[in-house]
């Protein structure tokens, strides 16, 4: 049994934030709807709507598709009966969208009081930036991160990560609709979710949040090429041109990566000055030079210091940890073939996420949630089809 099991989900959002939320949501085992736009009326491009896409195919799998046209009347009123049987809604269209669709809460929960609906926006709805369109490397950037990423004198740097789309968006999203369903446990009643993916990221500052708020200082960013000037807490290279991370925030580790790389006088230094920091590098970093990242990184290890390689993909899915928590699945993909999928990280003893069932192709359960959960007939879906209110 998996934990929300009997629970089902609309999708309308269109990419990563709304997608992966309601992906970790069918791992737990939801009914996962995702309502796409017939492709003939769908203004997306091509690579959110190729159902064999890496897009597509990383933020699907456990889910049923179904397209349909909410610029129709057919097909808005194909969504308002479907939301009669679900628990959850999810959105990402920016403020007012839903609304003129006929889609949003307000109309929506009145034909299902029960339903919790999660928005998932730029700044929230009613943020002074409400109609701004935006991405993650905006909501980083406005965050203050993007400010300190890269060595001092070079331009800020894009992260090559969606931190503000996932950490930002996802993560708060699903968090709030496991929070709201356990609340309906107790009240009976649904409620409206209002996701702001700049507030999660802000969320996320509590270290350098806090820091600031004590001392009023803006951090500044590294004089290290490297990004940090903390010699306990950096990326050193190896003798054979591979990098490797050491992190000695406790007294005790650094200790022992002091006395492994024979500074036994740097011990006394853990907390030095930045311009000894700096100094202490460039010591450990000739020391390093001496041997190869493994051999650096198996020493270092057997002595309790905190040691990780730095990695390309290939190298991060050929690792033992990787292998033995199965973090690489594959399943069987009707046009593809097999295909290799990120697994679920989530480990519950007795209610696991899961990965059951391949991304469904692109619209590939339309007539059959028509008909079985909103009660249309054979004629009534072909008809609809015939007006391109559904794919």
């Amino acid at each position: 049994m998996r934990p929300l099991e009997g629970t089902r989900v609309l999708d309308l959002s269109r990419y990563g934030p709304g997608r992966y939320c309601s992906m970790i949501l069918a791992d737990f085992g939801a009914e996962v709807i995702t309502v796409e736009t017939p492709r003939g009326a769908s203004r997306l491009h091509s690579l959110m709507t190729d159902d064999t896409g890496p897009r597509y195919l990383g933020q699907n799998r456990n889910k049923k598709s179904i397209a349909l046209n909410l610029k129709t009347d057919a097909g808005r009123e194909a969504f308002h009966r479907l939301s009669k049987t679900v628990d959850v809604i999810i959105e990402t269209y920016r403020p007012g969208v839903v609304k003129r669709l006929g889609v949003d809460y307000e109309t929506i929960s009145k034909i299902n009081p029960r339903v919790i609906y999660c928005a998932i926006t730029s700044w929230g709805q009613d943020s002074p930036y409400a109609q701004r369109a935006g991405h993650d490397l905006n909501f980083v950037a406005m965050a203050g991160i993007t400010n300190l990423v890269g060595p001092k004198g070079s331009p800020p740097m894009e992260l090559p990560f969606q931190i503000g789309d996932l950490a930002g968006g996802t993560s708060q999203a699903a968090i709030a609709i496991l929070a709201a369903l356990l609340a309906r446990d107790k009240t009976g009643r649904g409620q409206y979710i209002d996701v702001s993916m700049q507030d999660g990221v802000i969320f996320y500052l509590w270290t350098h949040a806090m820091m600031f708020f004590q001392s009023g200082i803006n951090p500044e960013r590294s004089d290290l090429p490297t990004g940090s000037d903390m010699a306990w807490m950096n990326v050193y290279q190896a003798k054979d041109g591979k990098y490797f991370t050491v992190g000695c925030f406790e007294p005790w580790l650094w200790e022992n990566l002091c006395r492994v790389a024979g500074r036994d006088d740097f011990i006394e230094h853990h907390w030095g000055s930045k311009e000894k920091q700096i100094e202490m590098y460039h010591e450990f970093s000739k020391v390093f030079l001496t041997k190869d990242r493994d051999e650096w990184v198996d020493l270092l290890d057997r002595n309790s210091v905190c040691v990780a390689p730095v990695y390309n993909y290939e190298e991060t899915f050929s690792d033992p940890h990787v292998k033995h928590h199965k973090l690489v699945i594959e399943v069987e993909h009707p046009k593809l073939g097999k295909v290799k999928l990120l697994n679920t990280p989530y480990r519950l003893s007795d209610t696991p996420a899961e990965v059951v069932t391949a991304p469904p192709l692109y619209a590939e359960h339309t007539g059959e949630i028509l008909s079985s959960l909103a009660g249309y007939s054979n004629e009534e879906i072909e008809r609809m089809k015939q007006e391109e209110a559904i794919e």
